[in-house]
């Protein structure tokens, strides 16, 4: 189910009155984000479930504007929401929220670029003698090695942001790789690449192991530091199983429902920004975000399969073949069908239209005009959109009200002078969108 913003609800209620130095009363129930032209897109939809707001965050992203998927936890009892927003946005509400209600989480979508990130943490009480400043620096140098070895890529430390929410029982840190233009093919290669890390130091400490030609650069003794104590034995302050599909990773000032450790920047820290922002905190929690790029066309991807194959190339040529031939534009490689769909939403506009050559279907989102012939009138938010089968030459009427998930309007075929046309010229055509494609 999908609500349409309130920012009321999102950020607990009223701001409270407060006088400026003009004397003039703050009275506005809520801060409203000032549009600017060229600004981010105000676009913003609360979800109930994670797949609907992933799949919108995919749908309606655009080059200029790329959404992400939050999720927050409810005040009052810890469960979860998802809101789909530009990041600039979320976060002009989100630093609104009072601190103690500051519950979020970026979801880091399944086959999509994303930095390195790591998660570190053990029980304080089990470890008195660790030094996590230590520790982090240690595994910080090791993985900027394997990062040379592998894939001949030199940073420093600068190049590490560490947020910090550790307390009095437990420490822990989350720690991301920010490189301009760079980033991991998705969370599954990152995973895989620190796991042989992980895997390598195990083995380099629990074996009698003479030579490591990587980790025989280190001190042994700070290697060692990092094998902590926890109640199922020991192990590395590495959390390896943060890599899972759509996984929720914490954000910037963020803490978890009923504790009050929230991330901030290690006093250790010296990142250096990647997004550089007037506004420092927003800079720093757009670096934070482990799968936001706003220019992915300029993405060199790291890919890591296991230790002999390993590849670096542009996010152009990783682009699944499926995804090439779609078009997010108003207008379609069909003048004809874009047309016929004009006239029959009207007053209704096309928001926009991708065209899939692997289904050689039209997709039609559509703007102003709501109407659902499942219900017979009109939703209060939700929009409509209309599918064109090509290869059928037939069209229907879908909608994204999640009780009209299953609906499939009666198909209606397409005027005979279209389907003339496609059979004529269906196949010039979509050679033609292929070669404009491959120029652009």
């Amino acid at each position: 189910m999908m609500d349409t913003i309130c920012t009321e609800k999102f950020y607990g209620g009223k701001v409270r009155k407060r006088k400026l130095k003009s004397n003039v009363n703050w009275v506005k129930t809520y801060r409203v984000m000032p549009s600017h032209i060229l600004g981010p897109t105000q676009f913003w939809q609360v979800f109930h479930r994670q797949v609907d707001a992933l799949t919108t965050a995919a749908e309606y992203s655009t080059k200029t504007d790329t959404l992400c998927t939050f999720a927050y936890q409810r005040p009052s009892d810890g469960s979860r929401r998802f809101v789909v927003a530009h990041p600039e946005v979320y976060w002009w509400y989100y630093k609104a929220k009072p601190q103690e209600e500051r519950c979020s989480y970026e979801v880091i979508p399944k086959d999509s670029p994303c930095w390195l990130y790591l998660d570190l943490e053990y029980p304080v009480e089990l470890n008195p003698l660790c030094n996590g400043s230590r520790m982090t620096r240690t595994l910080i140098d090791i993985i900027r090695v394997y990062l040379l070895t592998h894939y001949h890529l030199l940073c420093d430390r600068n190049n590490f942001l560490i947020l910090d929410s550790t307390s009095s029982t437990k420490f822990s840190r989350h720690v991301i790789f920010t490189m301009k233009d760079m980033a991991f093919k998705d969370n599954s290669h990152v995973g895989k690449f620190i796991k042989i890390i992980y895997n390598d130091i195990m083995l380099y400490l629990k074996s009698d192991m003479q030579s490591h030609g990587i980790l025989n650069q280190f001190n042994k003794v700070d290697i060692e530091e990092m094998l902590v104590e926890t109640d199922h034995g020991k192990k590395l302050f590495v959390d390896s199983g943060v890599y899972t599909k759509n996984r929720q990773f914490r954000v910037y000032l963020s803490t978890k429902w009923g504790k009050q450790s929230h991330l901030t920047v290690s006093t250790d820290c010296t990142h250096n920004p990647v997004n550089k922002c007037r506004d420092k905190e927003l800079g720093i929690f757009l670096d934070s975000l482990i799968s936001y790029f706003p220019n992915k066309q300029n993405l060199i991807l790291l890919e890591f399969f296991n230790r002999s194959d390993v590849k670096a190339q542009l996010y152009s040529k990783t682009t699944p073949t499926q995804y090439s031939h779609k078009s997010d534009n108003q207008s379609s490689p069909y003048p004809e069908i874009d047309k016929y769909i004009s006239n029959l939403v009207d007053p209704g506009k096309i928001r926009i239209v991708k065209y899939s050559d692997k289904t050689k279907t039209l997709r039609y989102e559509i703007y102003g005009n709501r109407y659902c012939e499942n219900i017979g009138r009109c939703h209060k938010s939700n929009n409509i959109y209309w599918i064109v089968d090509l290869n059928k030459k037939k069209l229907y009427q879908k909608c994204h009200d999640e009780d009209c998930s299953d609906f499939l309007s009666t198909p209606k075929s397409l005027p005979e002078e279209i389907a003339f046309m496609l059979d004529i010229e269906g196949d010039t055509l979509i050679s033609r969108l292929t070669v404009n494609e491959n120029i652009t």
